[in-house]
């Protein structure tokens, strides 16, 4: 009953302008709402909304912007104090959605400390870099990228989400905050994580970061180089610049 509840109200949202007000989910009928319930309303309201992108209806950033609202309406009530933290990291995905930087980062925090407890390298990695994002837009840029640079030990096992999310995530709110060098170099360090990933080639997640894997590796040296020539490192971007073209060469059988 309660996840039904919920999973409609993604699709009520996209009835019309008006969004309606969701139940309270601290409705004693209800009971506390679970992560899983809120990433499944979540991804249904995607879906739908998606779908009016495609649609031409609403803009990317009308996407982003109806996600945020959704995301608010559905964690009314959350606090730390009464979650697992087995599951903080999931609550940490729904504020990060919601864009409650601060509340997603005490939640991420809690997650990243329980993987470390709990040994579990796979969270640890992908908790670190959803972290390392919240505080960039905090504007906590330099802590943001110090936290990003602890997944470089993950093993070559545990790397692939690495570059994406320092590529599509952390380097745009970053970039141009005082701190485009250190950036530079998060992303040289993060191309080398990503050339050492290891995937399992027979499983659909195992192609897909191969057939991506060039793409991300080439937009990330451009923008390394980039940011190294905007900073005044031009003897650094001519380095950078120079390992770019190995890997291109190795890549294309040169």
């Amino acid at each position: 009953m309660r996840q039904a509840l919920l999973i409609s109200l993604a699709a009520a949202l996209l009835a019309g302008c008006q969004t309606p007000t969701p139940a309270d989910p601290n409705d004693p009928k209800l009971g506390a709402i679970e992560p899983e319930v809120l990433r499944r309303s979540l991804k249904g309201a995607s879906e739908a909304f998606m779908d009016r992108v495609t649609r031409g209806e609403i803009s990317d950033g009308q996407f982003q912007d109806l996600m945020a609202q959704t995301a608010n309406r559905l964690l009314t009530g959350v606090t730390i104090e009464n979650t697992d933290p087995e599951m903080a990291w999931e609550y940490g995905e729904v504020f990060r959605t919601a864009r409650q930087w601060a509340s997603a980062e005490t939640f991420l925090r809690v997650a990243v400390d329980f993987a470390i407890k709990t040994r579990n390298e796979d969270r640890r990695v992908n908790d670190l870099v959803r972290l390392a994002q919240v505080l960039v837009m905090e504007n906590k840029v330099e802590e943001g990228l110090k936290t990003a640079r602890e997944t470089f030990s993950a093993p070559d096992e545990g790397c692939a989400p690495i570059l994406p999310a320092t590529l599509l995530e952390i380097a745009p709110a970053a970039r141009g905050k005082g701190h485009d060098l250190e950036l530079a170099e998060l992303l040289v360090g993060a191309i080398a994580c990503h050339r050492r990933t290891r995937v399992d080639t027979q499983s659909e997640a195992g192609r897909a970061f191969l057939s991506a894997r060039p793409y991300h590796i080439r937009n990330a040296y451009r923008l390394a180089v980039g940011l190294l020539q905007s900073s005044g490192q031009s003897a650094r971007a001519a380095e950078v610049l120079e390992e770019f073209r190995q890997w291109s060469n190795t890549i294309s059988g040169a």
